[in-house]
């Protein structure tokens, strides 16, 4: 087998398990049925990972590096506050939509599954995403272009509650499609809240 040929196993592997979490819960989320929706066996599914918790893994980690560089890409690009915000909130509904809101679910099922293994990985994300959004907010307030009484931390808790919001909507309604239809809507929304006038 080629090294693509592999690579495209595994990402399938990865996108239906994915796909498993979102429209069917973790409780579906087995070797059989992300075999049976790319088309090989079971055994193959343990060919490119060790186990069920490696595949989550993967999933998280790809969401969680994109999310994080996003930001650091955005801040990079010297651009105004709103707009890095901006930036930073389109990249990350990109990375959601890539990985068809699993990580927003998981982060929902491990808050109240006792499966501290997972729960610690997501809590040190968000804690690290929180930051960084927070240093951005508490500058925009500095330049006075984000409002003086809204707490930056809490605001960057907005941003992430948001996307779990959009994706428990698209969860509850059975919808197809993207999760966020309209990404500018959503973003302009959302800063009209925050932006100083």
């Amino acid at each position: 087998m080629s090294v693509e040929e592999e690579l495209s196993t595994r990402e399938k592997i990865i996108l239906a398990g994915a796909q498993i979490i979102v429209e069917e819960g973790l409780r579906k989320f087995t070797a059989k049925n992300i075999a049976n929706k790319i088309g090989v066996t079971d055994a193959a599914i343990y060919k490119h990972f060790p186990s069920l918790d490696s595949i989550i893994i993967e999933i998280i980690n790809r969401y969680i590096s994109k999310c994080s560089q996003s930001v650091d890409r955005a801040v990079a690009m010297n651009l105004s506050t709103e707009e890095t915000l901006k930036q930073v909130m389109r990249e990350h509904i990109s990375v959601l939509e890539e990985t068809k809101g699993a990580v927003p679910i998981l982060c929902f099922e491990f808050s109240r599954s006792g499966n501290k293994k997972f729960f610690d990985i997501l809590h040190s994300f968000v804690d690290s995403y929180k930051s960084k959004l927070s240093k951005i907010l508490e500058k925009g307030q500095q330049e006075g272009v984000i409002r003086k009484d809204v707490n930056p931390s809490e605001t960057a808790m907005l941003f992430v509650g948001l996307i779990q919001a959009k994706v428990f909507a698209y969860v509850m309604e059975r919808r197809t499609g993207p999760i966020i239809a309209n990404p500018e809507e959503l973003i302009s929304e959302l800063f009209y809240g925050i932006i100083a006038r």
